[in-house]
């Protein structure tokens, strides 16, 4: 029985069911499935432009508007009026006949039905009456009101029809018996499988897409879901309300058929601004777009006022032609205000919009014609060519879908690309970290050795010359005692302050460096009266080394100045500092007396300066002749 019961429900748009050729008699009232034996006479007409008269009242009215010009009436009728059509009906036979009476698409339908030696019958149908469990699957698909005549029972059959909004189709009254009302069930069923499948298949799609969204919001808690999971859920909920009998269900709309009327534009506009909503949030528009994001908020805020205004504008006045009229040039607005804002986005040529915006065309442009469609047949009455004009929105939707899963597909991996990448800038921050403290450590231990090795055997020093000038009664001796330990003493500041130097901060760059040599040796130089020329080449700044080689390269180019002055005999000095690409090189010249470079290399200042090159993976090259003098290079390497 369900089974069957589905199938019937299939059917879509019963003001179509039954378009019949009218009889000989070009009458609105026919009878299919009936012979002899159900019998009727020719219909009077009336137009109640009051549509508030009683039963009693039109009973005793005359029926007497002319056939022609009710037919004309009911091609736009209006809300205010109710519009009677009279006969009078008998069964000519001995059986009792059930009777099937089809009045076309209105929103209300009134059947009266007065014998003799028989109670009054009242009956009401409509597509705006609430579904009754009652009824019979093919009445509640086709439209029609069931009622049964008696063995030779024959009376006046009055039928009233009401109609306010613009879904409205009539042709003819028709009285059908049960197996030609099921002919034209099934005949109609048959000739809309193709459209059947395809509203199955969108309504399956759409629902496993909002299961789909709501787990993923579930999942991560992300607003753009939620927008998404909204809009979707209103354009259900709309399409619902245009095909809920076609399920077989009785959720919603077959119980408050009125809801199809105030909610119809509200389902088509309201999801505009959660769409609007998902895709700012979805693209991150406040932090990537701020400019366009504020238009777009504007446009948001004006569809929400809108919907409310469309809702509270149908309910009052339940005007559909100027609803429809206004919704269809809002929407339009709306269109061309997103195709603006669409390609905007596009110029900015990144793959994740481009997905996003394609869907967002694909569903604006699909909503936009169902809406041009449905306004020129509801309103103007013209013949579009289209039966089914909601497949135009629904494919839109369809490749909107497709478009958003494959961004949210593309954002996801986008998303562990940039995670991986996050985790391996991590690890090389944890890695130059762990080199840097290895550095630190090493400065650390350095300053450490050098206070030990210097300051602390100066120190020594100091402590026994001071014992001996204490215990030297000698004054020539015990002045020759103070003036070592003042010269230790000298010693031991002046080595204080290269420590001290080279561990301030503010000294970091090779600049200051190379002030500090041109300093010291200046200083020297001139006290020695030796004619000096020092060349560095401009923008040192450039340069960048190591923060541990500045030591060594100051003590080096110390140890090379004061070897110098102490020991050359020069009367011309002169250092060269330059850099390329790759070296850092400095030079340090005399003119003097040179040395036995073989035999000073087993001395503690060059054996010195080779071990400080070598820590630094630098070149140490003293070339040295009696002629000529001396020449030190210190060639270093950028890291």
């Amino acid at each position: 029985m369900f089974s069957l019961r589905f199938i019937f429900s299939l059917l879509i748009m019963p003001a179509f069911l039954f378009a019949q050729k009218r009889t000989e008699k070009d009458t609105v009232l026919v009878s299919y499935g009936f012979g002899r034996e159900l019998s009727f006479s020719s219909p009077h007409f009336l137009a109640d432009s009051t549509g508030s008269e009683t039963f009693s009242q039109i009973q005793k009215d005359s029926f007497s508007v002319a056939e022609n010009n009710f037919l004309h009436l009911m091609d736009h009728p209006s809300g205010s009026f109710r519009y009677w059509i009279k006969f009078n009906l008998s069964n000519a036979s001995d059986s009792t006949l059930d009777v099937n009476l089809y009045s076309g698409y209105s929103d209300y339908t009134d059947l009266y039905f007065l014998s003799e030696k028989h109670p009054a019958l009242h009956l009401q149908g409509g597509r705006l009456r609430r579904y009754h469990p009652d009824d019979a699957l093919a009445n509640e698909v086709s439209g029609t009101i069931p009622f049964r005549l008696l063995p030779r029972q024959k009376g006046t059959l009055y039928l009233s029809i009401v109609q306010h909004s613009v879904e409205y189709y009539f042709r003819d009254i028709e009285l059908l018996d049960k197996n030609q009302l099921n002919a034209y069930v099934m005949a109609d069923y048959d000739s809309d499988t193709r459209f059947i499948f395809f509203q199955a298949l969108f309504q399956g799609f759409l629902l496993c897409q909002l299961f789909y969204v709501l787990f993923q919001w579930l999942l991560i808690r992300r607003n753009e879901y939620l927008y998404y999971f909204s809009y979707l859920l209103l354009l259900a909920l709309y399409f619902l309300s245009k095909y809920e009998p076609l399920f077989g269900i009785h959720l919603l709309f077959t119980k408050y058929p009125v809801l199809r009327i105030y909610l119809s534009k509200t389902f088509l506009i309201l999801p505009y601004f959660f769409y609007y909503r998902f895709v700012r949030s979805f693209l991150e528009m406040p932090s990537q777009y701020p400019r366009l994001n504020r238009w777009i908020v504007k446009l948001e805020y004006f569809l929400l006022c809108y919907s409310l205004f469309d809702f509270l504008f149908i309910v009052i006045s339940f005007n559909q032609r100027m609803q429809a009229l206004i919704s269809t040039f809002v929407l339009i607005a709306t269109f061309i205000i997103s195709a603006s804002f669409i390609v905007y986005m596009f110029r900015r040529r990144k793959a994740l919009v481009n997905y996003i915006l394609t869907g967002s065309f694909f569903v604006g442009l699909g909503s936009i014609i169902g809406t041009i469609f449905t306004f020129m047949s509801d309103n103007l009455h013209l013949d579009t060519g289209v039966t089914n004009i909601m497949i135009y929105p629904q494919m839109g939707i369809i490749l909107e879908i497709c478009c958003f899963t494959a961004g949210l597909s593309y954002k996801s991996q986008a998303s562990e690309k940039e995670k991986i990448r996050g985790q391996q800038e991590l690890i090389e921050q944890l890695k130059a970290n762990e080199l840097l403290q290895t550095r630190l450590q090493h400065i650390r231990n350095k300053i450490a050795q050098d206070l030990h090795d210097d300051i602390g055997s100066t120190l020594s020093s100091i402590s026994i010359l001071s014992g001996l000038a204490i215990k030297e009664k000698d004054s020539e001796l015990s002045l020759h005692t103070i003036a070592e330990i003042n010269a230790h003493s000298m010693l031991l500041m002046e080595r204080m302050d290269d420590i001290v130097w080279s561990i301030n901060p503010r000294n970091d760059t090779l600049e200051n460096l190379m002030t500090r040599v041109k300093h010291f040796a200046t200083s020297l130089f001139e006290a020695q009266n030796i004619d000096y020329e020092i060349q560095i080449q401009s923008q040192i700044s450039l340069a960048r080394i190591p923060m541990e080689y500045r030591q060594h390269i100051y003590l080096i180019l110390k140890e090379a100045i004061n070897n110098l002055v102490k020991y050359a005999h020069a009367s011309m000095a002169g250092i060269n500092i330059w850099f390329d690409d790759r070296h850092l090189t400095m030079e340090v010249r005399d003119n003097g007396r040179g040395f036995d470079a073989l035999a000073q290399y087993r001395g503690n200042g060059i054996y010195g300066m080779r071990k400080r090159a070598q820590q630094m993976n630098a070149s140490l090259e003293l070339r040295s002749d009696p002629q000529t003098g001396t020449v030190l290079t210190l060639t270093v390497p950028f890291s």
